[in-house]
């Protein structure tokens, strides 16, 4: 099965970056056996194959595993639902004797077991669309039984799961704080990005969400999760859009940056260096 690391994993191992990067991104497999409509993977995309939302993947051999555990804090593996990948998996995270982090679409929770098993530190299950009617239709699959998964998981390996949210797939602003509270109160680490329209694939046309729309998103989970505020201090419209936030403590910059697990950039992900940049992955 192909194994790829981004582009800006290979700059690091090159002495090329110009920021500080302490995970390392590796893809293995490619086009997935589910259709999420905004995604480069997908069934029917037909972007190519080395491309994961706007990052360059490139081919890598087995050899290059050992030289991460040297230069980096840790790994990440985005794992394409590519028939065989939990044989792959099995090769390669005992490869690492820094953490790992899995993003993968489980069927299971003895799936997700075997992954700890492996030596994995933390597995991610994302949700991307938290809503269940644009769930079935945008990412496909049942949303209830992905959320059990996903719940049932963080019971079993209490912070040490975690899950993500794409925002500008049709949901409302008060569609994510409501799943973001349902994360915190289950210890669920929370991170979010920023819908790319990507080419080839089915939403290629569909507009990004406005980086003031993003930025409120932002700050309102992060002081959530801070306990800074209570969801009565988050003044929605009638459509559920965030139209002001009830806090007059200093501004937290720590709310703009990229969330996620331990050592975490995912350097322009979301983004063109030219901006305008979403997630802040500097220091």
């Amino acid at each position: 099965m192909i194994l790829r690391a981004s582009a800006g994993t290979l700059q690091k191992l090159e002495g090329k970056t110009a920021f500080s990067m302490d995970t390392a991104y590796l893809m293995l497999g490619e086009r997935c056996v589910y259709n999420c409509l905004y995604c480069s993977q997908a069934r029917s995309s037909t972007s190519p194959s080395h491309f994961l939302s706007r990052v360059v993947w490139k081919e890598i051999s087995g050899d290059l595993l050992d030289k991460l555990n040297v230069h980096f804090k840790r790994v990440c593996v985005q794992v394409v639902s590519q028939p065989g990948y939990r044989k792959a998996l099995r090769s390669i995270v005992p490869r690492f004797t820094i953490p790992v982090s899995l993003s993968v679409r489980p069927v299971s929770l003895e799936e997700v077991a075997e992954y700890f098993e492996l030596g994995t530190d933390r597995v991610g299950i994302a949700v991307d669309v938290p809503r269940k009617d644009l769930f079935e239709k945008i990412r496909g699959g049942n949303y209830e039984r992905h959320l059990s998964i996903l719940e049932k998981a963080s019971e079993m390996f209490p912070g040490k799961i975690t899950t993500h949210v794409i925002v500008g797939l049709g949901e409302s602003d008060r569609d994510i704080i409501e799943f973001f509270l349902w994360t915190k109160e289950r210890k669920i680490t929370f991170s979010l990005f920023a819908f790319t329209p990507i080419k080839g694939t089915a939403l290629e046309k569909k507009e990004r969400p406005s980086l003031e729309r993003y930025r409120r998103i932002q700050l309102s989970t992060y002081l959530l999760e801070k306990d800074l505020i209570t969801l009565k201090d988050i003044i929605f419209d009638q459509n559920g859009r965030i139209i002001d936030v009830r806090w007059s403590g200093e501004f937290p910059e720590e709310a703009f940056r990229t969330r996620g697990c331990p050592h975490c950039t995912r350097p322009y992900y979301n983004e063109s260096p030219k901006g305008p940049v979403y997630n802040v992955h500097w220091r």
